[in-house]
């Protein structure tokens, strides 16, 4: 194989580039002034059109403002004729011909009779514009060509009878030729051009700046050129050694196509200056392109003798000669640094590495086993480290005597946080709680061992209350909004807490008596903490098996719906059913749903058994409304967990369709406690179902916030008071109070108010005194078994329910 060194090839590759580069360069300079040079033109043309029109405006404007004012003198206006005015204007024509170049002037009555003029009998007056003006009776012109180019003028005079009498004048082109000629500096003519004659008569000179020069210009290539393209771009000619360009212009909208202005500008200056810019440029690309050439070819070739520098030394690398290496693979030094020096010194470095690899990788396995310890998004140590710690802390109860203590705990309702908002606003709350958390770094162990939960070790405690100092401490710290860059929210924690001095204790029996009492924490209402007792352990179980109950419930479909109705008082009928779920259990038999829901929660499943609830109520409407009660509303109670889905109104728009039903057929009710938690995302998912047609409900109204200022903010419906006021108003009379000023608190804002829990006559008088509008309890029906809706449903067609409950 033949062998071309490097430098060479770089250089060949090179003078590619550069040729390419040069030519490129030198097209588009040639080009750009070829494009400056049309570009001028093109002004100069449009500057002569401008020139040509302004010249043959003037001209019109001083001939129409002379006889204007001639007329008004006269008082044409005053005479009933215009024989007296043909008098007068006779008087002035060797004016006008002296002053306005006036060759022609001829005046006609209204029947276009002649009643003046003077001036050559050759330029015959047009009858046609004679017409048009005695017709539109405004000013007309046009221009003709004979011998010369003249422009004819009509003017339009009326006398005192209204008559329209018309005067012609005709002026010659020279003294705009002539203007033209001087503000642009070029040789000017007007020719005519025929296409139907010979070649050497086509072109004709009628009148010019320089005839002898337009002459000149017509030759027998001018001869064939087309004449469409010469309007449009212009046409350079050379007559001896000298260069012109010609433009052609059409002398005005209505005159004879066949005349036109001819616009001659002598460019031999311009083209020479354009050559010689030329040459300049193709000297210095051809200079620069040698210059190039000369630094290409001294920098490829300091390249390769480099290049073999190196390659004769890196055999010894790999014979482990370093010595020599050092020394052969020294290059020498140089301006500047280039790949070669980079590449010298890796080279060099890895010589170095080689004898160091083993201490990287002991440095390397400390790294990793530091990121298995710790959490990357706080910091914090985590579960592994919890782990490893604390097995260390009970191996050393034996010798010290002291108690172990830990605390467990996880933020409250934080898998909301994520799903509502989103994990980055997640991770930057985790960030926040775990600096606050370095509050207590003296007296405990900080660790990160969940997504959201956290636990605090003390290794060394004299008493195992010190524990629960910590855990109040915990509590101190959340109480306190979290404020991070996006959010500003507040979080509350449950807390577990476990203890042990036994020597025979494991660090995950520790761990999973802190986890046990942090979750009987969240069972009983959150925002607390829990020390480990044995019995959590038995209701763990018992809360196992539950939840494993649960599920085999909603696999077996052994939930359903029992309806109780609500009553309208001012109606006197029947308003709407509250779905409410029912567990009939294979050997528990019926289970409360004060045991199950709480567990349906905490398992996780109340999502999936909301949208059957929901489903169902659909399924059992189309049952009622096909058994003809049409108008009736079914209330379905929704979850904090279901109610804060974000595809909520999604899937509840899916149901209805699906049934065929509208939103307007269905109330959702909900707790104080969901509406005030995230009150913008709330307010968000609440007008997104209100656009479907559902109305809301407030349930248990007076146990909770009971706050008016989220009350006016949201688009509630119906209040329901809490049952518990309802069968205590007898009574008591804050429990009456408080019913009173709710039903009136809640019809001035505009809204219904139900009252849950009736069970006496004596409620339903009461109720009814202080207005109330609907109500529910047991004194109207208990909840109706599904199985038995279609019979209660004939009751309240024939009018036997409610009717005789309310007399």
């Amino acid at each position: 194989m033949r062998y071309l060194s490097l430098s060479w090839k770089v250089l060949l590759v090179m003078q590619l580039l550069l040729i390419l580069v040069l030519v490129c360069f030198t097209g588009l300079s040639l080009l750009h002034i070829n494009d400056q040079f049309t570009r001028q033109q093109q002004q100069k043309r449009i500057q002569g059109q401008q020139y040509f029109q302004q010249y043959n405006q003037a001209i019109e404007q001083r001939l129409l403002s002379w006889i204007q004012t001639f007329a008004d003198i006269q008082e044409l206006d005053k005479n009933d004729d215009f024989n007296s005015f043909a008098q007068k204007i006779a008087a002035q024509s060797e004016s006008l011909q002296i002053h306005f170049g006036v060759k022609q002037l001829a005046l006609f009555d209204p029947e276009q009779q002649l009643l003046y003029q003077f001036g050559p009998e050759t330029l015959a007056t047009s009858h046609y514009l004679t017409q048009q003006v005695a017709q539109l009776q405004q000013p007309q012109s046009s221009i003709f060509c004979l011998e010369q180019c003249y422009k004819q003028l009509g003017l339009p005079l009326l006398n005192r009878q209204g008559e329209v009498a018309v005067l012609m004048m005709t002026t010659d082109l020279t003294d705009v030729l002539y203007s033209l000629h001087e503000a642009l500096n070029l040789d000017v003519a007007i020719i005519s051009y025929q296409e139907d004659k010979p070649l050497q008569q086509r072109f004709k000179i009628i009148q010019a700046s320089e005839r002898q020069l337009i002459a000149s210009l017509y030759s027998e290539e001018t001869a064939h050129v087309d004449i469409s393209e010469v309007k449009q771009h212009g046409l350079i000619t050379k007559v001896a050694d000298l260069s012109y360009y010609l433009q052609l212009i059409a002398l005005d909208d209505n005159a004879d196509s066949m005349h036109m202005l001819l616009m001659v500008e002598d460019i031999s200056a311009v083209i020479q200056e354009n050559r010689r810019y030329q040459q300049q440029i193709m000297l210095i690309a051809l200079v620069s392109f040698f210059l190039l050439l000369l630094l290409i070819w001294f920098t490829t070739r300091r390249m390769s003798r480099r290049i073999l520098q190196l390659s004769h030394a890196l055999p010894l690398l790999a014979k482990r000669q370093y010595k020599e290496f050092h020394h052969h693979s020294q290059l020498p030094s140089g301006f500047f640094q280039d790949e070669l020096t980079t590449f010298q010194q890796s080279v060099t470095s890895l010589a170095n590495e080689l004898e160091d690899l083993d201490q990287q990788l002991l440095e390397n396995t400390a790294e990793l086993q530091k990121m298995a310890m710790f959490d990357s998004l706080t910091g914090l140590a985590n579960r592994n480290s919890l782990k490893q710690d604390l097995s260390q802390a009970l191996a050393e109860l034996a010798s010290n005597g002291h108690y172990v203590g830990l605390v467990f705990f996880d933020l409250d309702n934080f898998k909301n946080v994520n799903n509502s908002r989103s994990h980055v606003i997640g991770d930057q709350l985790l960030i926040a709680v775990a600096d606050r958390l370095q509050q207590l770094r003296k007296r405990a162990k900080i660790y990160r061992v969940g997504g959201d939960e956290f636990a605090l070790l003390l290794p060394l405690i004299n008493q195992p209350e010190l524990a629960e100092t910590i855990a109040q401490q915990v509590q101190a710290l959340f109480q306190q909004a979290f404020v991070t860059p996006s959010t500003q929210l507040a979080l509350s924690a449950s807390i577990g807490i476990s203890y042990t001095n036994e020597l025979n204790c494991s660090a995950e029996e520790l761990s999973r008596q802190a986890d046990l009492a942090m979750y009987q924490a969240k069972h009983h209402g959150r925002n607390c903490y829990y020390v480990f007792n044995d019995q959590m352990s038995v209701d763990l179980a018992a809360r196992l098996q539950l939840e494993a109950e649960l599920k085999q419930a909603i696999t077996e479909q052994q939930f359903s719906l029992s309806l109780q109705p609500k009553v309208c008082l001012t109606k006197r009928k029947l308003h709407s059913f509250e779905a409410l779920l029912r567990w009939q259990h294979p050997t528990r038999g019926t289970v409360p749903p004060d045991l199950f829901i709480d567990a349906l929660e905490q398992a996780q499943l109340m999502v999936d058994v909301g949208y059957w609830v929901f489903e169902r109520s659909c399924q059992l409407c189309v049952q009622m409304m096909q058994q003809g009660l049409t108008d009736v509303v079914m209330a379905v109670n929704l979850s904090a967990t279901q109610f804060l889905q974000v595809d909520l109104a999604d899937n509840f728009a899916r149901i209805l369709a699906k049934y065929q039903l509208n939103g307007a057929q269905f109330e959702l009710e909900l707790t104080e406690s969901t509406l005030v938690n995230n009150v913008s995302q709330t307010l968000d998912i609440m007008h997104q179902l209100k656009a479907l047609g559902f109305a809301f409900a407030i349930d248990d109204f007076g146990t909770g916030y009971s706050s008016l200022n989220y009350l006016k903010r949201m688009p509630v419906d119906t209040i329901k008071i809490d049952k518990s006021f309802i069968q205590g108003m007898q009574d008591n009379e804050a429990d009456l109070q408080i019913v009173i000023s709710t039903i009136a608190m809640v019809h001035k804002l505009g809204l219904q108010v139900v009252a849950e829990g009736v069970e006496t006559a004596e409620n339903v008088a009461q109720l009814r005194y202080y207005q109330c509008d609907i109500l529910q309890g047991y004194y109207f029906s208990r909840p109706i078994p599904e199985t038995e809706i279609n019979e209660f449903i004939q009751q309240v067609l024939t009018q036997q329910w409610p009717q005789a409950l309310l007399q």
